[in-house]
């Protein structure tokens, strides 16, 4: 069970950011379509962006928590 926490602690810290990334990037993308778009409607949203957007959402929460966890675990006296 330690092995798994520790796999998944790494595990978190790596690929987190990039979904975070990967999230910002198509909210700034869809955000631009909005405002310099006259044909935009939220109708044309397809669900891998809605997918990313929520991904980058969850990812930055649980590396919220990580980095928490990190800060216990390499800065605790």
């Amino acid at each position: 069970m330690k092995g798994i926490k520790r796999i998944w602690f790494w595990f978190t810290l790596v690929v987190c950011p990039f979904l975070i990334i990967l999230g910002v990037a198509t909210f700034a993308q869809l955000l631009g379509e909005y405002m310099y778009s006259q044909q935009f409607s939220f109708s044309l949203l397809s669900s891998f962006q809605i997918a990313f957007i929520g991904a980058g959402i969850c990812a930055f929460s649980v590396f919220l928590s990580t980095l928490k966890e990190a800060k216990i675990r390499f800065f605790a006296k």
